[in-house]
């Protein structure tokens, strides 16, 4: 689904008026937003590609675990259950985040070892990626 999509869907089921007003725009944004770009001469970017573009520009900045966080907390609006946790940020040295790295993979493996079930295998997964891209935010930030 492309971003004009949703908010052509979101037009159609909450009026463009109601979407306009949450992010209190006019009206006429709305109906941009949801234009299919392929068939409209007026074609204006939507709050959801100024946010892949500002998630972009902090992952390329080496903060793409703060991205991710803003990621999960976007899908608290359909699942309660996202687990929301502090944002970590790098250890004091490259050392010492290569270990966390080892150490949040590890928990990964003896998870899936032990047959844990797939939202324990899910949670370990992304405590051991948020891990890596810390330790690759450190790295660029030592360079």
């Amino acid at each position: 689904m492309q971003p004009w999509q949703v908010f052509h869907a979101a037009n159609k089921y909450l009026r463009p008026e109601n979407v306009a007003r949450i992010f209190n725009k006019e009206k006429r944004s709305a109906y941009n937003w949801g234009q299919d770009p392929a068939f409209t001469e007026h074609r204006c970017r939507n709050p959801l590609e100024h946010l892949h573009s500002l998630f972009e520009k902090m992952d390329a900045a080496g903060i793409g675990y703060v991205a991710r966080s803003g990621i999960r907390y976007l899908e608290t609006a359909i699942e309660e259950e996202v687990d929301l946790e502090d944002i970590k940020d790098p250890l004091p040295t490259i050392t010492e985040e290569v270990l966390a790295d080892y150490r949040a993979v590890a928990a990964l493996q003896r998870a899936i070892d032990a047959g844990a079930n797939i939202d324990d295998i899910k949670h370990f997964a992304i405590e051991a990626i948020g891990e890596i891209e810390r330790t690759v935010a450190k790295y660029a930030q030592d360079q």
